[in-house]
């Protein structure tokens, strides 16, 4: 079942429920009982706030570190080298720390072992560096460089590490000219903070790439776009109910 949650105040014509679809006030979501795990909550038109306050009471008991997850579809036309990428997190942790970080990673690897979002392939997880290289007098590029090694440590039976410029891990062209040994692309993207994520997913979205939201951390599959881009619901649900 796909439930879809929305502000009685926001949204006055509501879609008819049907077989596969079920249109909830988030107030009346919150006294409902019956969600199974296998089920979609799509974040219709309503405040973030208030759809995270209504997930965090109703579903989140043992306060599992929640996080964001934005999946980009390469637009049809664009360059060859280019390929589809998680960014994390743009829309909910603000100034994470060191260890909120590995666990926005964790979230994001999880997320992509649910719900095989990138098939078979094993992902490759990047932590922004504009330094491009570990630089002591920076301290983006010492947190990167951190946190390659501890993930590294604790998660490297799940995907692979590393720490590089925005280019870099979407452009062959760029990693060679960098000279840069990684020879595929990145596929989740850990941004520093709220500010650099947000600016990433702006930036694609005005320029033709399609994208899905989705809030990460419970055991269930959440869609949270932006009520900018509520139309890629019905994509984010297919990409997620396979």
């Amino acid at each position: 079942m796909i439930y879809h949650i929305f502000d009685r105040t926001k949204l006055t014509s509501v879609p008819v429920d049907d077989a596969q679809n079920k249109w909830f006030d988030f107030n009346d979501f919150y006294a409902f009982d019956g969600v199974a795990n296998d089920d979609i909550i799509v974040k219709e038109l309503i405040n973030s706030d208030d759809f995270l306050r209504m997930i965090l009471r109703k579903f989140n008991p043992n306060k599992n570190f929640l996080s964001h997850c934005f999946y980009f579809e390469k637009p049809k036309g664009a360059p060859a080298e280019l390929s589809d990428f998680i960014i994390t997190d743009a829309a909910l942790n603000q100034f994470p720390s060191l260890a909120e970080r590995v666990q926005i990673t964790k979230n994001a690897l999880d997320f992509c072992a649910k719900t095989n979002i990138f098939g078979d392939t094993r992902p490759l997880v990047t932590f922004l560096n504009h330094s491009g290289h570990f630089n002591i007098k920076n301290p983006t590029a010492c947190d990167s460089h951190l946190l390659v090694t501890e993930c590294e440590r604790i998660m490297s039976n799940v995907a692979d590490f590393s720490d590089y410029q925005m280019d870099c891990c979407l452009s062959q062209n760029a990693r060679d000219i960098k000279q840069i040994r990684q020879k595929r692309n990145t596929n989740i993207i850990v941004a520093n903070d709220i500010n650099e994520g947000n600016s990433i997913v702006k930036s694609f979205l005005l320029n033709g790439w399609v994208g899905y939201g989705y809030l990460t951390g419970l055991d269930m599959r959440i869609v949270m776009n932006s009520r900018a881009n509520l139309q890629d619901n019905s994509g984010a649900i297919a990409k997620i109910e396979k």
